[in-house]
């Protein structure tokens, strides 16, 4: 299969995708991932102590009003920023109906045959379409497939389904599903942004300038067939995510892993809830009170794995900065003013887990020493 394509990106895909298909026990030699810092440690996961897994939030008091839960979960969620990164959100107020369609569309997306998803072909340094997630410089690919979607400013869903699914029925059937998905985890992501900033003792609509006007949102569907030897490749590389908020589905097979320490500890999967991330940009506009921690997907040798992220992003032209009310002599201004659009160009140019590389650029030139920044401001 790996013949009828010459482009890197799309080798990689055939690639692992014959191996897939030929029922291959032995794991080729593009994914075996020899650094032991960043092989997984399957043993190290843990499902079943409750110590060992990220908070869960309640908003079912979106609905109801109530402001005295409202204040509680407020706290739940600064807490759960300022020591995980991470949190999980239930009644959350969208419908498990479309939650479902959606990973029925990305099923059928991901059973087309390779030349079809090759339509949407993800060149090297493009953003969206069908691929593999890599880094520059990245010499062991991800054991996974991937296609990358955008909503705003621009969408491009119903270009990208047309090529999927010639048959207009068909294509109109991924895209309003695909589209009515996104609307939806947007406009919780709005919701999930006001409690955030409340945690931070800013009044709530503080950043809310950050997803409205010309705002970035996108999604990407990421699928981890089985992999005959999980032990020595990896999903997804450690990395933290360069963006605002990131909100992601995942289905009930586990796999996705969150840094806490020196253990790597698995988020339990739960149909009903979605994953909530800090991004970098958020870190910075709290001033690093809030942590964008390093995460991973792990494969296994039985299960497919299907997930669903959305990426929040401010409009390209903002200007990312924390607000004066958090910048004290105890907590002094970490990074510089910058522009989305100039973080995002150093964004994957430096693999997150090789050090600072990528936040240093932005660190305020008066500070002599970046070394003596807070830990939960370098990833």
């Amino acid at each position: 299969m790996a013949a009828f394509v010459s482009d890197g990106n799309s080798t990689i895909n055939a690639g692992l995708l014959a191996a897939i298909l030929k029922d291959s026990k032995q794991l080729p030699e593009m994914f075996i991932e020899s650094d032991q810092n960043h092989r997984p440690s399957l043993e190290s996961a843990s499902l079943e102590d409750p110590d060992l897994d990220i908070p869960v939030l309640d908003l079912s008091f979106l609905a109801a009003g109530n402001s005295t839960q409202r204040a509680e979960v407020v706290a739940a969620a600064a807490k759960a920023c300022q020591t995980w990164g991470f949190f999980q959100i239930q009644n959350h107020g969208i419908d498990q109906k479309l939650i479902v369609q959606c990973e029925e569309e990305a099923h059928r997306m991901f059973q087309l045959p390779l030349d079809v998803k090759e339509r949407c072909h993800r060149a090297p340094g493009a953003t969206f379409g069908y691929g593999a997630n890599t880094w520059i410089n990245q010499k062991v690919m991800h054991w996974a497939e991937s296609f990358h979607m955008q909503l705003n400013p621009t969408s491009n869903i119903r270009e990208m389904a047309s090529k999927l699914f010639p048959e207009g029925s068909s294509s109109q059937q991924f895209s309003s599903v695909v589209e009515e998905y996104m609307i939806a985890v947007e406009n919780l992501a709005s919701q999930v942004l006001e409690i955030l900033t409340e945690g931070l003792g800013l009044e709530p609509s503080c950043f809310s300038q950050y997803l409205r006007r010309e705002r970035m949102t996108s999604m990407r569907f990421n699928f981890y067939p089985p992999c005959p030897e999980p032990s020595l490749a990896i999903g997804l590389r450690a990395h933290t995510d360069p963006h605002l908020l990131t909100i992601l589905h995942q289905d009930s097979v586990p796999g996705l892993q969150v840094q806490m320490g020196d253990k790597w500890i698995t988020v339990k999967p739960r149909p009903d809830c979605f994953v909530v991330n800090i991004g970098d940009l958020f870190q910075i506009l709290s001033n690093t009170r809030y942590k964008s921690v390093l995460h991973r997907a792990i494969v296994n040798s039985e299960s497919r794995r299907l997930s669903l992220a959305c990426f929040l992003n401010p409009p390209l032209n903002s200007t990312v900065v924390a607000p004066p009310e958090l910048i004290t002599p105890e907590c002094p201004q970490v990074y510089r003013p910058f522009t989305w659009l100039e973080y995002l160009k150093n964004a994957y140019l430096y693999h997150p887990t090789a050090g600072n590389e990528r936040h240093e650029r932005f660190f305020l030139k008066t500070m002599v020493d970046v070394h003596t920044v807070a830990p939960s401001s370098v990833h």
